[in-house]
């Protein structure tokens, strides 16, 4: 993705951005049969990935620590919020389960299952390096995660809905009473630690005031 910092003086400024975000969840393991009506002792192997991809915003309030003309090394923190817009999702399911979902619903839109917009903190930490006066080289680490629930329990799966459907995948399948029973269901939320490069390049230049340097009597 990419950045954007304004800083207000040598410590503190504001960032914001665009990044690309491709996260998932899996699941192994094994479920109910759905499939044979009144019989739930019936455990079918089972094993799915769900492919996210987002487009997030952040909105961060940073510091930075004071780099001297003669440093070539500083280190910034930064602490805030961010917005995620979720535009595709891919779900893949082992070919053991009966009835598969890419076999009966080639065309299902698994979007739906899950809430366009998404809403987290976000919070990390950065080394950066000096090349040249403009140029700067860097190595941070970040951690993301969402404070709404990513599941759209609003949407009601149809009564024939093969059991990959259920949702979310990191639920044990087993312990869901039914297609609908979405309140049994733990919430799922983005999390994610990532480890970053990065390269940047200064357009403005903060000047320092010019430090006056009186004696005793308020001359100069």
């Amino acid at each position: 993705g990419l950045d954007y910092i304004h800083n207000f003086n040598q410590n503190y400024g504001l960032q914001t951005g665009l990044y690309y975000s491709g996260v998932g969840q899996k699941y192994s393991g094994t479920v109910t049969n759905y499939y044979i009506p009144k019989d739930d002792s019936t455990k079918i192997n089972y094993q799915s990935h769900v492919y996210m991809d987002y487009i997030r915003i952040p909105f961060l309030l940073r510091f930075n620590s004071v780099m001297d003309d003669q440093d070539n090394i500083n280190m910034s923190i930064f602490l805030g919020f961010q917005l995620g817009y979720l535009f595709n999702v891919s779900v893949y399911t082992s070919q053991d389960a009966p009835d598969s979902v890419l076999k009966r619903y080639p065309n299902f839109n698994f979007k739906q299952l899950y809430n366009a917009f998404d809403f987290g903190l976000c919070a990390g930490a950065q080394l950066n390096f000096k090349i040249r006066d403009w140029e700067y080289a860097h190595i941070g680490v970040r951690f993301d995660r969402s404070i709404t629930n990513i599941d759209n329990l609003n949407y009601v799966l149809p009564d024939n809905a093969p059991v990959e459907w259920l949702y979310p995948v990191s639920t044990k399948k087993e312990n869901r009473l039914s297609h609908d029973d979405v309140l049994a269901a733990y919430p799922s939320q983005y999390i994610s630690l990532n480890v970053y490069i990065g390269m940047s390049f200064r357009i403005k230049k903060i000047t320092p005031p010019v430090h006056t340097i009186r004696d005793d009597d308020n001359s100069q």
